[in-house]
């Protein structure tokens, strides 16, 4: 009841200023910092909130240099693969040498290696963590979880990879899904195990990551990114798994795609009708309820929208014919804002912005064409934002930074309290 006070509130805000200007955040924060356009700034972080981001290893290194030193907490490098069984084919070059279930490596996890130190050089307080896995890369964790002498190896190749990538401060487990992966290659697999496999590989990796602290004298951390729908929070043993645990990445988006049967908006704050498992709110009541503490769990933040042609309406529900744009119907933000948006954040060329007052999330409506466009907001990343400071979360993460223009990442700083410096 409490947020969604401070939640009416801040929309009673919202409406009241400038539409291409931040909300207030508080007294220090006079700059009136723009919502749309400002590029990335750098940020003083007065909130003490996770603010982290996806590096993607596919988009420019340079992408790290673009980083503002104060903006980010964590950067989880996407993606680290595991060798053997359920290897992606394009990996087969950074697995040569390597058993089963050991990670590749590669040179462009040696750039980035150098990018990330080179980051961290002026922003010691920023926390780089490989990212094993991610949709497509998951196969092999059905081959080892559920086998003590498989993650063994697994666990021990971990640690060697981090004494080779010394900028690299943990690892971050990207399984999609333990249960079942979608047979997102072709071939389904997942078993009811998995739950308690990935428990087991949790603890495990924990186990071994202090083992290399007491080595190196270095503290790492162990992180993963999950589904937080309730059937995948439901398979996995959390009461287990969530000790060993630093912090759990909720992927709060993709709740609808090209693949759903009617039209939705995927990265919303608020859900859609009464009950539905669709949102950020019921995320986080699905993880408390498998035993996560509120502060281990961060926020996801979409830098990307999913779209539909054929839209009947804007609303939740509505018919749709197909995706929008391209393929799969994604699109990155700053091609969302430099294609649809004027700099206050208004819709151009016969689309219009709305803002859902149900789910609390803004879309791209073509009345005429049928388009929709399901995005997060800069206003919207706010009361994420917002929403993670009042239900005491650790914070916010986006996938992916190469997708932004800085008005997410800046939006998701204002959000959780961080307060923007002159440049």
């Amino acid at each position: 009841m409490k947020f969604q006070q401070t939640l009416a509130a801040l929309l009673a805000t919202l409406a009241l200023v400038q539409p291409g200007t931040a909300a207030p955040t508080g007294a220090a924060d006079q700059q009136a910092l723009p919502l749309f356009g400002a590029g990335a700034r750098d940020f003083e972080r007065a909130g003490g909130k996770v603010v982290g981001v996806y590096v993607a290893n596919w988009a420019p290194v340079d992408k790290v240099e673009a980083l503002p030193s104060g903006s980010v907490t964590h950067i989880l490098y996407a993606f680290v693969r595991a060798c053997g069984p359920g290897q992606l084919a394009k990996d087969a070059p950074k697995c040569v040498g390597k058993q089963d279930f050991q990670l590749g490596s590669g040179p462009v996890d040696q750039r980035f290696d150098a990018a990330f130190a080179k980051l961290k050089a002026r922003a010691p307080h920023v926390s780089v963590l490989a990212s094993v896995g991610g949709w497509g890369g998951s196969d092999p964790f059905f081959h080892f979880a559920n086998d003590p002498a498989r993650r063994a190896v697994f666990a021990a190749s971990a640690a060697q990879f981090l004494r080779e990538h010394p900028a690299f401060d943990g690892i971050d487990i990207d399984w999609e899904h333990p249960g079942g992966n979608g047979a997102a290659n072709g071939v389904q697999l997942g078993s009811p195990a998995d739950g308690q496999g990935y428990a087991d590989l949790m603890i495990e990796l924990r186990r071994t990551l202090d083992a290399l602290t007491a080595e190196t004298g270095r503290l790492y951390q162990l992180t993963t990114a999950v589904n937080p729908i309730a059937l995948i929070a439901k398979r996995i043993n959390f009461q287990a798994a969530a000790p060993a645990l630093d912090l759990i990445f909720m992927m709060s988006y993709d709740f609808y795609g090209g693949w759903s049967p009617t039209v939705g908006h995927h990265s919303t704050l608020a859900a859609s009708a009464t009950g539905a498992d669709d949102n950020l709110q019921q995320a986080v009541a699905n993880l408390r309820a498998a035993g996560v503490p509120a502060s281990k769990l961060v926020a996801g933040v979409a830098m990307y929208g999913r779209g539909f042609a054929g839209a009947s309406s804007a609303q939740t529900g509505a018919s749709k014919t197909g995706a929008f744009p391209g393929a799969d119907g994604s699109l990155g933000y700053k091609e969302i804002a430099a294609r649809y948006l004027d700099r206050r954040g208004q819709a151009l060329h016969g689309y219009q912005t709305q803002l859902d007052a149900q789910t609390q999330a803004w879309s791209l409506f073509h009345p005429k064409l049928k388009l929709y466009i399901g995005y997060d907001d800069p206003r919207a990343v706010i009361a994420k934002g917002r929403y993670a400071r009042e239900a005491g979360l650790a914070g916010l993460f986006a996938w992916e930074w190469s997708q932004d223009n800085g008005d997410l990442l800046n939006a998701m700083n204002l959000g959780v309290g961080n307060l923007p410096l002159p440049r």
